[in-house]
């Protein structure tokens, strides 16, 4: 069922209401009430959730011409029926040429849509100014800023505190107290890590393999020889898969159970909580710290000889399409969006970490220390667009066929093959 919603605008005030078909014309499968005072916009978006924060923000918002902007918005969670997800139905959407004036773009498509022109270079807007450093590194590539995002997260791993302490354990600082906790956990007949098929097993390669990139005092030059092709990707990525390989080998983890479990699902959530593993990976959200009887702590992963190290992302990104035919009024509401308070504001709505020069988050003792390495930077970006291939999909992708039985030195032997393609295809 296609959701049909609006913030219609009535004098200076913006009004939610329910659009019925009378007197509309449909655009899109989304209803549009004919009526020349309003400039009509419309959103799509992964979830209502997210749709709804949007909404909620866009109130007596006006057009240069003095028109009340009227938003419509439609999310993925009413297409469940089809079968598809976000990025399938954006990907289509797109295609058709009949596409929304703005939607979440995922980090995973950017250099595709660069390349077919389904982005709009916001460099211009002044709210880009508010940005942290990362965030704005993470919305950057080839040059153009391709969207504002609504706020930054990171990936950790959520320890179950209570079984670190049955077994006289404490949170690992580094790789060797690491295989020592997962030795000591096995011993006792646990499965350390309950890994999912997607970050799960992505995650700690990335950590794992692209440390030294962004550890190092040279990082920019690193960046420079992996984008151009000048290092293979492979010499860092094979001690990633390795890590991977690893694991499964001293039974740290379930190759099985990692494949056949999806990211944020029950099941994985389940599997957690009821003690059959000591830490899984997860998302920095207000969510992910809910509905556990045991103590849980949020730690970077202690994957590195001499220390720990995250993931870290841009979130919920908005972009604009720039066949837009109300280009002007969708930046209007782009810029209202990246003011500063709106965007410290709408993070702590959802629980995430602001994407701001503030960046604030929420007041949760348990994530202390990984947001501790949020604010001190230089930890991995899911995607650098700083590179002309992908990392975040191909690293996913290729740690599930370590998962299944290829060896690491072969997974990043692909993954070479992958980069050259794809600077063949994105780097010109």
């Amino acid at each position: 069922m296609i959701r049909k919603r609006m913030l219609s605008a009535i004098l200076i005030s913006v009004l939610l209401c329910i659009i019925t078909c009378t007197a509309c014309s449909k655009k899109d499968d989304v209803y549009i009430a004919e009526d020349s005072e309003k400039s009509i916009i419309t959103l799509f978006t992964q979830g209502m959730n997210v749709s709804d924060a949007i909404e909620e923000y866009c109130h007596n918002l006006k057009s240069r011409s003095g028109q009340s902007i009227v938003l419509y918005t439609d999310s993925a969670d009413y297409y469940d029926d089809e079968g598809l997800s976000y990025r399938e139905l954006l990907a289509k959407r797109l295609a058709s040429g009949k596409a929304d004036d703005i939607y979440l773009i995922p980090a995973e498509d950017v250099l595709d849509f660069s390349s077919k022109g389904y982005i709009y270079d916001l460099s211009d807007l002044e709210c880009v100014n508010n940005l942290s450093n990362d965030a704005l590194i993470q919305s950057t590539y080839d040059g153009k800023i391709f969207s504002i995002p609504l706020s930054y997260t990171c990936f950790g791993f959520v320890w179950n505190m209570d079984m670190l302490r049955k077994y006289g354990l404490e949170l690992p600082n580094n790789l060797e107290e690491f295989w020592t906790v997962c030795e000591k956990l096995k011993q006792n007949g646990i499965v350390p890590y309950g890994a999912n098929c997607d970050f799960g097993l992505g995650l700690p390669a990335m950590c794992a393999g692209l440390y030294d990139v962004y550890q190092s005092d040279d990082s920019d030059q690193l960046l420079t020889d992996l984008s151009d092709g000048t290092t293979p990707i492979s010499t860092y990525m094979e001690d990633g898969f390795s890590l991977i390989e690893e694991m499964i080998a001293q039974g740290y983890m379930d190759p099985e159970q990692a494949i056949n479990t999806l990211p944020f699902s029950e099941e994985e959530t389940q599997y957690f909580a009821d003690g059959k593993c000591a830490f899984i990976s997860a998302l920095y959200r207000a969510k992910t710290f809910e509905g556990y009887s045991f103590e849980i702590e949020m730690t970077p992963l202690p994957v590195l000889e001499e220390g720990k190290i995250c993931v870290v992302g841009a979130d919920q990104r908005l972009a604009v399409n720039p066949n837009s035919k109300q280009l002007d009024d969708a930046l209007t509401i782009l810029e209202y969006m990246g003011k500063t308070s709106t965007l410290d504001s709408i993070a702590n709505e959802l629980g995430k970490i602001s994407s701001s020069k503030n960046v604030t988050a929420p007041d949760i003792p348990e994530s202390e220390e990984i947001i501790s390495y949020v604010a001190h930077g230089r930890q991995i970006p899911n995607q650098d667009f700083r590179l002309h291939f992908n990392v975040w999909n191909n690293v996913k992708e290729l740690a599930l066929k370590v998962c299944q039985g290829t060896n690491a030195q072969d997974a990043a032997a692909e993954y070479d093959e992958r980069q050259k393609t794809e600077i063949a295809t994105y780097g010109q």
